[in-house]
């Protein structure tokens, strides 16, 4: 919670981005362990499995997108705060501990941005190769069937 308050206002959208990013893992992780057990070819509806196992991944690609931008914005505010100190206080009058602070929170929501968004690339590109890879496993088992004159 410090962090929150200390990181500004764009704080909140970025825990809202984690909870997000959190909520959707666990749930595409679990999703993921229950398909992928068997292989496509067993399910009646292979289009409509591949839809289960893609759905929710574009959440995540989106807290990929907006987690770091929504960082970045959170600095230029933190610095136009200090920009905006050091253009109203006198110098004489003036305390380096607001700026620093100013300074801090522009750090942290970029910080935070980043950090999101790097967890979140790391399980979207892993259920991305998982998917691939489950796709392609059944489109070889349809292709080597089909070579030993079975059909799908």
């Amino acid at each position: 919670m410090a962090l929150l308050e200390k990181g500004g206002y764009f704080m909140l959208p970025l825990l809202i981005c984690s909870i997000v990013m959190v909520a959707v893992v666990i749930e595409r992780v679990m999703i993921f362990r229950q398909v992928l057990q068997k292989p496509l070819s067993i399910y009646d509806a292979p289009s409509a499995i591949i839809k289960k196992l893609r759905s929710h991944l574009m959440i995540l690609y989106t807290v990929i997108v907006i987690a770091p931008m929504l960082g970045l914005l959170g600095t230029v505010v933190g610095l136009m705060k200090c920009f905006h100190l050091l253009g109203t206080t006198a110098t004489t009058t003036f305390d380096p501990k607001v700026l620093s602070l100013g300074i801090s929170e522009a750090l942290l929501t970029t910080a935070a941005g980043l950090i999101i968004t790097v967890i979140a690339t790391i399980f979207y590109n892993y259920f991305n190769t998982r998917l691939d890879s489950y796709i392609l496993d059944y489109n070889s088992s349809l292709h080597d069937d089909n070579l030993e004159g079975k059909e799908p």
